[in-house]
């Protein structure tokens, strides 16, 4: 017996940790106190954006929607890159002879250090959530014939 992954499934639980790394940050942002000011205004609206991926990515994307793929897409690349890689534009360029020593600095301090080398990590992991499945996405007659042959196989008796 042959185990076949679903890469939609694939690409589900990798696309979640990402979208999960955010929200402490998110949530801190809604909750900050005193009169109602844009930081929380934009955190209520990220927090949206995260709940909405989320569902999407487990009620659609797993199934292998199209819709849902080209979703997360827009979501990934308008919304997350903005928010996951400005940050990393504060540190300015490191060189390749510091980079060990800045990774180790940036892992074991707490705030921006931190945020900004482990936010190209998560982005990264969306990005490679989002093309696994580009080829069965584009391929039309291919997932369906795919789709029902899963469909008979567990419908057959053994």
């Amino acid at each position: 017996m042959r185990i076949r992954p679903n890469i939609f499934l694939v690409s589900s639980l990798l696309l979640t940790p990402a979208f999960l790394w955010l929200l402490p940050s998110i949530i801190q942002c809604c909750v900050s106190y005193g009169p109602e000011t844009m930081t929380q205004t934009a955190g209520l609206a990220s927090l949206t954006v995260i709940i909405v991926a989320l569902i999407v990515i487990w009620m659609w994307l797993v199934a292998g929607s199209r819709v849902a793929w080209l979703i997360m897409a827009v979501i990934v690349w308008v919304w997350a890159f903005p928010i996951m890689m400005i940050s990393r534009l504060h540190i300015g360029p490191v060189s390749p002879s510091q980079l060990e020593d800045w990774i180790v600095s940036a892992w074991r301090q707490d705030g921006l250090a931190r945020v900004s080398l482990i936010n190209p990590i998560m982005f990264s992991l969306m990005l490679i959530g989002l093309i696994l499945p580009l080829r069965a996405v584009f391929r039309i007659g291919k997932l369906e014939r795919d789709t029902q042959i899963y469909r008979d196989a567990r419908q057959s008796p053994r």
